[in-house]
């Protein structure tokens, strides 16, 4: 175990926990409410959760999924597509270059608009827009948590 510093401005905390719903209860917690208080950060701007892998209850796939829920929860309108529901306000990660678009795999970027009458979903990354149809949305994933591998080809 880490040894925890002890000086009370220290960025570094251990939280314990010894079963997966007691870690995702505090991640969230910890997500949600204490970093954003503690440091003024913008839970989804400003946070990003990192994990070893993808799948299992603390895998990026349900973590992303608690996370929408707990920090994007009433926003409208939703479109769902190959597995993920995508709202205004959500953060999102690029899952492979796309050239045409000047994106590429690993930026992090943040739903600013969902038309469904259009069947578009516009992403804003570090100001700049970028629009998907709705048939392109496999090019993005939810990215409030994001494997640490992942993670490797993105400036978060």
């Amino acid at each position: 175990m880490p040894v925890t510093p002890e000086t009370s401005d220290s960025d570094f905390y251990v939280i314990t926990a010894d079963i997966p719903e007691d870690i995702q209860a505090k991640l969230l917690r910890v997500v949600t409410e204490r970093i954003p208080q503690r440091f003024g950060l913008h839970p989804i701007r400003d946070v990003q959760v990192l994990t070893p892998m993808n799948r299992g209850s603390l895998g990026a796939r349900a973590l992303n999924v608690a996370l929408q829920e707990a920090l994007n929860p009433d926003a409208t309108p939703q479109e769902a597509r190959f597995g993920w529901t995508y709202v205004p306000g959500d953060k999102v990660i690029q899952a492979m270059n796309a050239y045409d678009k000047d994106v590429f795999n690993g930026d992090i970027g943040q739903v600013v608009r969902v038309d469904l009458e259009e069947g578009e979903v516009v992403v804003s990354f570090e100001g700049r827009e970028v629009t998907y149809d709705v048939a392109e949305l496999d090019e993005v994933a939810l990215a409030y948590a994001t494997t640490v591998h992942k993670s490797q080809g993105s400036p978060c």
